[in-house]
């Protein structure tokens, strides 16, 4: 039995190794209309458990990196420690992804976008 084990530990240590990793480009919008613009919102919506997003200064079509703001502060509070949520558009293939920075986790986007320069 006690074979085994270190031997199902080399196999799947030695499997993990071969598994396919898709080849992430740094990528920005095509264009920055308000339905292309629409859709990223919707997005990151999703992507940060809200109903509604402000977007950070910024030109998509420019620059790969989206911020998503902090919700307004209620009427009560006078300040918020709360920071911007960060993505960066992906290309993976020829699909555009939102990547988060703090999670890795990945959204796709239907919009047009090319690689950064």
């Amino acid at each position: 039995m006690m074979r085994i084990v270190p031997g199902l530990l080399a196999t799947a240590i030695l499997t993990g190794g071969c598994e396919t990793v898709a080849t992430q480009t740094p990528a920005v919008l095509e264009r920055a209309d308000a339905e292309t613009l629409d859709r990223v919102k919707s997005v990151l919506a999703g992507a940060v458990g809200r109903a509604t997003i402000e977007l950070g200064a910024g030109d998509l079509t420019q620059s790969s990196t989206v911020s998503v703001l902090p919700p307004p502060l209620s009427p009560r509070e006078d300040r918020s420690m709360a920071a911007p949520v960060l993505f960066d558009i992906m290309l993976m293939g020829e699909d555009c992804y939102l990547v988060r920075r703090d999670s890795g986790e990945s959204f796709r986007l239907p919009v047009a976008c090319r690689a950064a320069q």
